[in-house]
């Protein structure tokens, strides 16, 4: 079975090093020009509203065909709750809660990115508000979702820089739901971003699942600093 194949493969990148400062990265933060930080252009907005008028209708039906499969594909309205961490044990932690709504075609995604350091002189960390506001799920075959959007990233140190960020997602899951997987990437200015976990149904009812979840994640922060963590956690999500 290609899911089962897939998840051998995420299960190959389990292993990791890490190699992250806290301090170095607040410094490459602060040291970031000031122009370079989000904000978008008046041009490119009088062109987004021209695109947004023409594509309204499109969406409109394509909303409607894909919310008929919600039957047969009954993640396609659901809410997401993820409580993920990853660990270079006695050294680094990444903290990742995060919570996603799916309706059809849309989705938004929101979390939080801790990056905590044990040193000599106490604990250290940082952290980042990530919200993806507008994912399109793209492909929302019953196995297969893709999904692409676009949103924000907030640094909640070194004077609160917030920049747009951009990812793109593969999400499958077997027949009966008991195992998936998801290949996420992320991309802004300061941050880019590539995880992939598996997901095992744990229990649950007809609407309401637990899945525990395994896998990796890297992070590379202003092209420089370089964070690898195994990650483990909880999923719920409510159909």
């Amino acid at each position: 079975m290609k899911v089962k194949s897939l998840m051998v493969f995420l299960l190959c990148l389990l292993p990791f090093v890490l190699y992250a400062q806290v301090g170095e990265i607040k410094d490459l933060s602060s040291g970031t020009a000031k122009g370079e930080s989000s904000g978008s252009s008046s041009n490119a907005g009088a062109f987004g509203l021209e695109i947004a008028f023409y594509s309204i209708q499109w969406l409109e039906v394509w909303q409607r065909e894909v919310l008929k499969k919600r039957v047969e594909n009954e993640n396609l309205v659901s809410l997401e709750c993820y409580v993920q961490s990853g660990i270079q044990p006695s050294s680094y932690y990444i903290v990742q809660p995060r919570i996603r709504g799916n309706w059809g075609v849309f989705s938004t995604d929101f979390r939080f990115n801790y990056l905590i350091e044990e040193g000599v002189d106490g604990v250290e960390y940082l952290r980042t508000d990530d919200w993806q506001i507008l994912q399109l799920n793209v492909i929302t075959a019953n196995n297969v979702t893709f999904r692409v959007g676009g949103g924000i990233i907030h640094e909640d140190f070194s004077g609160g820089n917030t920049y747009q960020e951009w990812t793109a997602g593969l999400q499958l899951q077997s027949d009966h739901r008991k195992l998936g997987g998801v290949i996420e990437y992320r991309t802004s200015l300061p941050r880019k971003e590539f995880s992939a976990h598996l997901q095992f149904r744990l229990g649950g009812t007809e609407r309401f699942h637990v899945y525990g979840t395994g896998g990796a994640v890297y992070q590379r922060y202003y092209k420089t600093v370089n964070v690898w963590g195994m990650q483990a956690g909880l999923m719920f999500r409510i159909n």
